[in-house]
């Protein structure tokens, strides 16, 4: 065989590698990041749905507004005064009904709240949620449709989100934007650092394999904005900034990628941080509940468990109807936290 054929096999082989790893990250990355469909009003669901809840108390208009060329769908509750406005950004996976809860709470202590999908979340559009990176996009979006609206734009304008979306409340102030005051709930400093963390724990050393391919779909993607930091955002501003973190958080590491872990750069110094350790952790998707709320949803997940091993083609609504599952416990808020925010909404007004 001669050291042309040698060359040629060589170089059809490193063509085959390149375009099947690029394919390959392609998929990933789409299957991570895919659209996020809205939950029907049949199938349970352990947080609220607006139809289970008071509709006169907490009634909402719902708008529209663009970012980039996608239409997103933003709701506003509790009409446009009192307190002010709180403009929530809710986390990956889920959707604005999924954090009713915390709407309800403020709304209940004279806040509108301006509630909003992400782009390819629910009722917005976009084939897919693209990336970590998005929901800062789409938080700048929101933020200059209230800008542009009247009945809004004279309101003091408070921030909160949770993991995704806590990101996106520290990130978007990297912007020009008038903003009182932010709470960040579980959330990272950065979208391709937490991307690259995870894809490590899940992958191993294929991850890496991998990464430059997914370098490039996220710069495709986001530009330069891939690179932005809650913290640079924190760093460039001296409005107060709170941030909630649970030392067992699974998915985003106390240690590692949140904010927290890189509070030690922070140079705002109108920074407060809530940090629960030892019998207070929450966890991630818990942060914000209630040590009864996160018990009650342990114990009923182990009954499903039990019972989904026990029932072929298990129904969860019909095991939550049988179970009589409680969703006023299920969703029981840590009072003295969200008091703690309120104040400290209250305050920057």
């Amino acid at each position: 065989m001669t050291k042309q054929i040698i060359l040629i096999i060589f170089i059809l082989l490193s063509i085959i590698l390149v375009c099947g790893c690029s394919v390959a990250a392609f998929k990933i990355y789409s299957r991570q990041f895919g659209r996020t469909q809205a939950v029907p009003e049949n199938q349970f669901t352990a947080s609220y749905k607006w139809h289970e809840i008071d509709q006169i108390k907490y009634s909402r208009e719902e708008v529209r507004f663009r970012s980039g060329k996608n239409l997103l769908q933003g709701f506003i509750y509790g009409g446009y005064g009192d307190n002010g406005l709180v403009i929530f950004s809710h986390g990956l996976g889920g959707n604005a009904d999924t954090y009713l809860s915390l709407i309800m709470f403020f709304v209940d202590n004279g806040w509108s709240v301006f509630a909003y999908n992400n782009t390819g979340v629910s009722g917005s559009e976009g084939k897919h949620v693209r990336g970590l990176t998005q929901s800062v996009i789409d938080l700048d979006a929101t933020l200059q449709y209230v800008k542009e609206t009247d009945a809004l734009n004279k309101l003091p304008i408070m921030l909160i989100g949770h993991s995704w979306g806590g990101y996106a409340t520290s990130a978007v102030l990297n912007y020009d934007h008038n903003v009182n005051a932010v709470v960040s709930l579980a959330a990272f400093n950065n979208g391709p650092e937490v991307f690259k963390e995870q894809g490590i724990l899940t992958a191993g050393s294929f991850y890496h394999l991998l990464a430059p391919y997914f370098w490039t779909i996220q710069r495709s993607y986001f530009g330069k904005t891939m690179k932005l930091t809650a913290v640079d955002g924190i760093n460039k501003t001296t409005i107060p900034v709170m941030i909630v973190q649970s030392a067992d958080d699974n998915l985003i590491y106390a240690a590692t990628t949140s904010i927290y872990a890189k509070r030690k750069k922070i140079t705002n110094p109108r920074v407060e941080i809530v940090y629960f350790e030892g019998e207070d952790v929450s966890g991630h998707q818990h942060v914000y509940y209630s040590k009864a709320a996160r018990e009650y949803r342990q114990t009923a997940n182990e009954n499903w468990q039990r019972y989904s091993a026990e029932n072929d083609n298990a129904s969860l609504s019909r095991w939550a109807q049988e179970y009589n599952y409680n969703k006023i416990q299920a969703n029981e808020l840590n009072s003295e936290l969200m008091q703690r925010i309120n104040l400290f909404f209250i305050n920057a007004r």
